[in-house]
Parts: structure tokens; C-alpha cells; sequence
């Protein structure tokens, strides 16, 4: 796999939402209100999604995973 720079800068934004994440999983046990606690659960879950398609996006840039359209429905 040939790597460029749009890749790699992608693949930072991924590491980056990631490491968002653990930092908000480490704060959950302190959150006290269950409304506030869906919300977190589904901040961290977003921020996965966001990771993973920040992923597939830097590979489409170097022509991989093309068959992977992030539930987008387009396929180009």
C-alpha cells in the first residue's frame, strides 16, 4: 500500500478521535445522572464511528477499501 500525505493525515484524525474517546470512557464511572450517561455512551460511540470512517476515508484516498462506502448507499 502506497501511503500519500492526505492518508497519513487521516489516519492521525482517526488515532486522535480515538484517544477522545478513552478519555471520555475514563471519566463514566463519575457521571451520575443516567441521561448523562446515554449521552456520554453515545459521544464515545460517535466518536468510534467517526474514527473508523476517518480510516476508510484516508484509504479510499491511495485506492483501498473501495468497497467500503460507510453506509453512504454512493458508490463512487
Amino acid at each position: 500500500m502506497k501511503r500519500n500525505t492526505t492518508q497519513v493525515e487521516f489516519e492521525k484524525i482517526a488515532s486522535k478521535l480515538m484517544a477522545l474517546s478513552k478519555e471520555l470512557k475514563i471519566l463514566e464511572p463519575e457521571v451520575s445522572l443516567e441521561m448523562d450517561k446515554k449521552a456520554l455512551a453515545e459521544i464515545i460511540s460517535n466518536l468510534h464511528w467517526a474514527a473508523e470512517n476517518s480510516t476508510v476515508i484516508g484509504l479510499h484516498q491511495i485506492g483501498e477499501a473501495l468497497e467500503d462506502n460507510m453506509g453512504t448507499g454512493i458508490t463512487n
